[in-house]
């Protein structure tokens, strides 16, 4: 029995952050930059296009973050899976997209077209 709440101590709190709303991004793994690029539009309109593109495929609606320097924006249904950074620059906006390290993230590597779209 007591092996048991060890599991489930250490098991639950994972299975509640997965499926919290809120999508918290704290303390999950990024993966290596999937897309890098620099782009002529200002920031809260690649934001507000990725965000327009995400739910015409059905997604939920994303989360914005304003930052210090730009904005970021948090792509996933009930769990995080993508994150588009942008930062503005003295042309335009320099955008990153990462991927979480997460099971379901494996087949979100194609919203890069998407993302391209919107520079």
């Amino acid at each position: 029995m007591t092996i048991l709440r060890t599991v489930a101590a250490l098991v639950l709190p994972l299975v509640a952050s997965a499926c919290n709303p809120a999508m918290s991004v704290n303390g999950m793994q990024k993966r290596e930059p999937v897309f890098v690029a620099d782009s002529a539009r200002d920031g809260n309109a690649v934001i507000a296009c990725v965000s327009a593109a995400w739910l015409k495929l059905g997604g939920a609606t994303p989360k914005s973050v304003p930052r210090e320097n730009g904005a970021m924006l948090v792509l996933g249904d009930t769990f995080p899976m993508l994150m588009i950074e942008t930062t503005p620059t003295a042309t335009g906006t320099h955008v990153i997209m990462h991927q979480f390290k997460t099971m379901w993230a494996g087949s979100d590597r194609n919203r890069v077209e998407e993302v391209r779209a919107c520079l």
